[in-house]
């Protein structure tokens, strides 16, 4: 459901994308890829990225970082570039299709997108940005950045269905209070 969405995508650094692409298995063992993940992990943790989640697997076999406690593990490694670069060597040993291909949203998906926005801004997020090219919707900079009452979520995820009802992607912000 959009709730869940909201929470788990857009941190979990997999993103929808085609149920008939390649799962990972192809080129590397489940195991083997969760180990990279891990490995990966704990580099960045011992570099001093402490909150990074654990590595997990979808169940189609991709690589995923789900979020914890509301943790943005994403936006706060972007303000780290010196831990990126320690961890490089690791993450390049991801094989290609280690991760969930991004879906691709058509100029009729990014129209949709832009109308669930205005009806998010009509029922109860005034805040709530219009979405970007990529079909991402930014909450940094804007009055949600700090975290969105989930009461809220849920008023908006029902209003909202009949607008879209495929994935949300939520970028730039704590995503959900309690």
């Amino acid at each position: 459901m959009l709730i869940t969405v909201l929470l788990g995508a857009v941190l979990s650094g997999c993103d929808s994308g085609d149920p008939a692409s390649p799962s990972p298995s192809a080129s590397a063992g489940r195991q083997e890829l969760l180990a990279l993940g891990q490995e990966w992990v704990q580099c960045l943790r011992d570099k001093g990225l402490t909150r990074m989640p654990d590595a997990d697997l979808t169940p189609e076999g991709y690589l995923q970082f789900p979020p914890q406690d509301g943790y943005n593990w994403k936006d706060d490694l972007r303000t780290r570039p010196a831990i990126i670069e320690a961890c490089k060597a690791i993450e390049d040993r991801y094989p290609a299709n280690a991760f969930r291909p991004r879906q691709q949203f058509s100029a009729d998906d990014l129209r949709k997108l832009a109308e669930f926005a205005e009806c998010a801004r009509r029922n109860g997020l005034p805040g709530f940005p219009d979405p970007n090219a990529q079909g991402e919707f930014d909450l940094g900079g804007t009055p949600l950045a700090n975290g969105v009452p989930g009461d809220k979520i849920n008023h908006v995820s029902e209003a909202c269905r009949t607008v879209w009802d495929g994935d949300v992607r939520i970028t730039g912000g704590n995503e959900v209070k309690k």
